[in-house]
């Protein structure tokens, strides 16, 4: 599991994201999701469902389109975060869905 720590606002949150799943496609997979689960003090505060597309992963990180699954989803779940960091800044400490 991805794990992060953002400090937002005066407030610290552990962002921690299960493994992603793919598009179900025979081609290359072209959107991958899962959720994040923010929380605070250990109490979740939010649930984040998040969607990554194989555009942006391709334009940022083309490299990990040629690795291992992994690899994929260090991609994918930075991506995210770093989404889920900037509407923490804006206080959006709600759940929704981030597309990335």
């Amino acid at each position: 599991m991805s794990t992060r720590t953002v400090t937002a606002g005066g407030r610290e949150f552990e962002l921690v994201a299960e493994p992603p799943r793919t598009s179900l496609t025979d081609d290359a997979h072209t959107l991958w999701g899962f959720n994040v689960t923010v929380r605070e003090g250990g109490e979740v505060v939010a649930i984040k469902t998040c969607f990554v597309g194989r555009v942006t992963v391709q334009a940022r990180h083309p490299e990990a389109l040629q690795g291992t699954a992994e690899d994929i989803a260090g991609v994918v779940h930075r991506l995210a975060f770093d989404r889920i960091a900037e509407g923490l800044a804006a206080g959006e400490v709600d759940d929704a869905l981030v597309f990335a």
